[in-house]
C-alpha cells in the first residue's frame, strides 16, 4: 500500500514543489500570490500516489493574511544555489541526490521553509517517511499556516497509517487553501483508513478526481463492496478517461467488461483482478 501511494502522490506533490516553482525566490510580502513552497503532493505531484495521476496540480494560495515570512526574504545564495540543484537532480530522477542538495540546504540555512517541505517529500519517495514527518513539521514551526505543508504532511502520516492525525492536517490544509484538491483526496483516505466511509468521504473522493485518477478506483471499490454495480461501472469509466497506469488500465478494463458480461478483453483472466488503488 505504502510503496504505491508513493508511487503516485510523492512524485505529484514533489515535483510540484520544485519543478513547478523553481528555486524560491527572496519576496516581498505580498497580499497574495503562489506559495512559495511545494505541494507533496504542487508541480508534477509527488507522488505520481499513483502512476495514474496528472503530471502537476495547483499549488496552495497564500491568503491575505499569511504573507511570506520575513524568514524567507534572506536566504542565502548558497542555499538557493543547494535548492535549483535538487530541483535539477529531481528532474533527472535522481532522487537521494536531489534529498542531498535539500539537505545541505537546511544545513546553511535552517530556517528554509521550501527546503525543509520539498526535503520531506524526497524522504516519502525513498521510503524514510518518518524523516518526511519531521521536516514537515519543521516547515510548519516556521510557518504554521503553510497550507502546502500541512497538505504534504498529511500525505506523510498517510504513508504511515497514522489516519486520524493525517485527517487532522487535511483538514487543517482545507481550511488554509479550500480550493486545493490534493487535501480532499488525503482527507478521503484518512478517514477511510479509520474505516469511515461516509458521505462526506464520497465527496471528497468526487471533488478530487480530475486531479486524483485513482480516486475513481476508490469509489468503484466503495460502490462494489456497497452492492451498486452501475456505480462502479461508471467509476471505471471515468478512471478510464483519465490518464492511467497500464497495468491498472487494463485491470480497469476486465473489471468492466466482467461486471458489463461482455465479452473480457485480450488479457483479462477469467477471474478478474480488481486495480490497486491503494
Amino acid at each position: 500500500m505504502k510503496r504505491v501511494i508513493f508511487s503516485f502522490l510523492a512524485v505529484l506533490l514533489l515535483a510540484n514543489h520544485l519543478a513547478a516553482q523553481g528555486a524560491p525566490r527572496r519576496r516581498l510580502v505580498v497580499p497574495s500570490g503562489a506559495i512559495a513552497s511545494g505541494t507533496s503532493l504542487n508541480s508534477s505531484d509527488p507522488l505520481s500516489l499513483f502512476h495514474s495521476g496528472p503530471e502537476s496540480t495547483p499549488a496552495p494560495k497564500l491568503s491575505r493574511a499569511n504573507p511570506v515570512p520575513v524568514s524567507q526574504l534572506r536566504i542565502p545564495s548558497k542555499a538557493l544555489k543547494e535548492f535549483e540543484r535538487a530541483r535539477k537532480a529531481f528532474q533527472s530522477g535522481d532522487i537521494r541526490t536531489s534529498a542531498g542538495h535539500l539537505e545541505r540546504a537546511v544545513q546553511i540555512y535552517p530556517d528554509f521553509i521550501d527546503a525543509h517541505d520539498a526535503l520531506g517529500l524526497r524522504y516519502a519517495q525513498i521510503g524514510e517517511y518518518q524523516k518526511a514527518v519531521a521536516e514537515h513539521e519543521t516547515a510548519l514551526s516556521l510557518d504554521p499556516r503553510n497550507a502546502q505543508a500541512h497538505q504534504n504532511l498529511s500525505f506523510a502520516l498517510l504513508l504511515l497509517n497514522r489516519n486520524q492525525e493525517a485527517e487532522a492536517e487535511a483538514r487543517e490544509a482545507l481550511d488554509l487553501d479550500p480550493e486545493h484538491p490534493a487535501p480532499r483526496y488525503f482527507l478521503a483516505r484518512a478517514l477511510i483508513g479509520q474505516g469511515r466511509v461516509t458521505p462526506e468521504t464520497i465527496d471528497m473522493l468526487r471533488q478530487s478526481e480530475r486531479t486524483f485518477p485513482n480516486a475513481s478506483l476508490v469509489l468503484a471499490q466503495i460502490h462494489f463492496e456497497q452492492g451498486r454495480t452501475d456505480q462502479v461501472i461508471a467509476a471505471l469509466h471515468r478512471y478510464l478517461q483519465a490518464p492511467t497506469d497500464p497495468e491498472n488500465k487494463q485491470k480497469a478494463e476486465c473489471w468492466v467488461a466482467k461486471l458489463s458480461q461482455q465479452p473480457l478483453p485480450t488479457g483479462c483472466s477469467a477471474e478478474i483482478t480488481r486495480p490497486s488503488f491503494r
